[in-house]
């Protein structure tokens, strides 16, 4: 069996490409030449194409994956027409059937009829067209084990994507699923994979389905059909996909479901002048070409649609997180664990104990997303409410001493104003009872990221006490960094 030993070794010894010929780029500017792209594709085309569903067991044969007219040219060529100027092409979906020959696992197109690299066509494809090719990834791959996450695992993840950023020339976003809002960023770190990537392509923007929070991605995802639009005010650099018919991936019968030329031209007239890159997801069929009726409406797009120039420049963004330290422990005041929606959370999430969490560590859990999913399955978000109290508190163990600079708080989303802290107070020190105030200020009454900062000190133990609060405060993420 094609295994490779999963070492952190194998990963940083692929380092050497483009993060030696790369010059980085100033991450507002590298956002700003993103959300001027506007207009791109998102292609699921995987192990599902040829199974009928959307989500496909992880264990089918490789055999099934045959696309026997397999032509990325034709995607390219319809994808221009169109006025697009990137795409994204699902190199992994949940099930973890790789489009490239990956040393780490034998489910990949190396064991399929193709016997070929859908990854390296695609990219070639649309570079020769002046089209930009970004990547999707899956870290929640049922059919390696990487759903329960641990070192082995993160291990696996990091070696694929040396594999992806490393053989196909510059990449400029990646886009990930299946982390924050399936497993949680903790269980594979999202600091080590996001370091990881900035090594390997310092230029490579990381992209996240994690609901509408501009908290650990450097791009905002706004997934349509589960009905997360941008709002109306929003400045964040972001991308919103919708799909051309009623599913991700192809299905029989989809070239009868394309849906009208209006409907895609009044969401690029809704979406991109608000810093939102508008993405159609179209699924390639089992011969592994666009539908005729999706490269007609693509065509029609093109004739009718132009970019407006006159849009305002990217705004400066809100201060973020770039370091994120692992907290060790967690306590607080009296309060109750949340699990939201907590019958389609049963459904949705593989992790059995994130829906079964009773005490404070559901503040750093890693989970924060909270979006409907009309397919049955949902993401879901987990948060602490606490009881009421004169002095509402929680406590951060770093585990050792650590060097910090910002604390990060993330309200309990879609819950309106209710829970929401709009005014604190920030002590640090070595023992959680010896601590030094650092920090008081006050939060807007939204359900925004908040990120206060505070002159670099050295401590163990973080304690935020909650002045202030609409209603009984709820706190769905907390940590901090630098």
């Amino acid at each position: 069996m094609k295994k490779a030993i999963l070492t952190i070794f194998l990963c940083v010894h692929a380092l050497v490409g483009y993060a030696q010929t790369s010059q980085q780029k100033d991450l507002h500017q590298l956002q700003s030449d993103f959300v001027d792209l506007r207009f791109g594709v998102m292609m699921h085309f995987n192990m599902g194409t040829f199974t009928d569903e959307e989500w496909a067991n992880p264990d089918h044969d490789p055999q099934l994956f045959n696309p026997a007219k397999l032509d990325c040219n034709q995607w390219a060529d319809a994808c221009k027409a169109a006025g697009m100027t990137y795409g994204i092409l699902t190199t992994k979906h949940h099930d973890g059937f790789c489009l490239w020959d990956s040393k780490y696992t034998d489910y990949d197109v190396a064991s399929s009829p193709l016997k070929r690299d859908v990854v390296a066509e695609y990219v070639k494809a649309f570079r020769s067209r002046g089209l930009k090719p970004c990547l999707y990834f899956s870290v929640w791959d049922r059919h390696n084990g990487v759903e329960n996450g641990g070192p082995k695992e993160e291990a696996f993840v990091l070696n694929q994507l040396t594999e992806l950023l490393t053989n196909y020339g510059e990449i400029p976003l990646i886009i990930f699923d299946g982390w924050n809002w399936k497993m949680g960023h903790r269980l594979i770190s999202y600091q080590r994979v996001y370091e990881h990537i900035k090594k390997l392509q310092p230029n490579c923007l990381v992209s996240e389905h994690n609901g509408n929070s501009n908290l650990q991605t450097d791009i905002v995802y706004y997934e349509g059909p589960k009905g997360v639009y941008p709002p109306g005010n929003n400045v964040y650099p972001s991308q919103m996909a919708l799909t051309l018919t009623n599913g991700w991936f192809w299905h029989p019968g989809a070239g009868k479901e394309v849906k009208s030329l209006d409907y895609e031209l009044d969401k690029l007239q809704r979406v991109v002048p608000l810093y939102c890159n508008f993405l159609i997801n179209i699924g390639p069929n089992r011969d592994g070409l666009f539908d005729d009726a999706a490269v007609a409406r693509l065509k029609q797009i093109g004739k009718t649609w132009k970019a407006d120039r006159n849009r305002l420049p990217l705004p400066s963004q809100a201060v973020v997180v770039k370091n994120f330290i692992t907290v060790a422990a967690v306590s607080a005041s009296d309060g109750v664990a949340v699990v939201a929606p907590a019958g389609p959370a049963n459904d949705g999430s593989p992790i059995a104990a994130l829906l079964d969490q009773k005490k404070p560590d559901v503040m750093i859990d890693g989970i924060s997303d909270l979006v409907g999913d009309r397919g049955g399955f949902a993401p879901f978000q987990t948060y602490w409410k606490f009881s009421p109290s004169k002095s509402p508190a929680v406590v951060l163990d770093l585990g050792e001493e650590k060097s910090i600079s910002k604390l990060y708080y993330l309200p309990a989303q879609l819950t309106g104003y209710s829970g929401i802290i709009t005014k604190y107070t920030l002590s640090v020190g070595d023992t959680p009872t010896a601590l030094t105030k650092v920090k008081e200020g006050t939060w807007q009454k939204n359900a925004d990221l908040k990120v206060t900062t505070f002159s670099p000190v050295k401590a163990r133990y973080v304690k935020l006490e909650i002045a202030a609060a609409i209603d009984d405060a709820m706190i769905s993420e907390i940590g901090v960094g630098n």
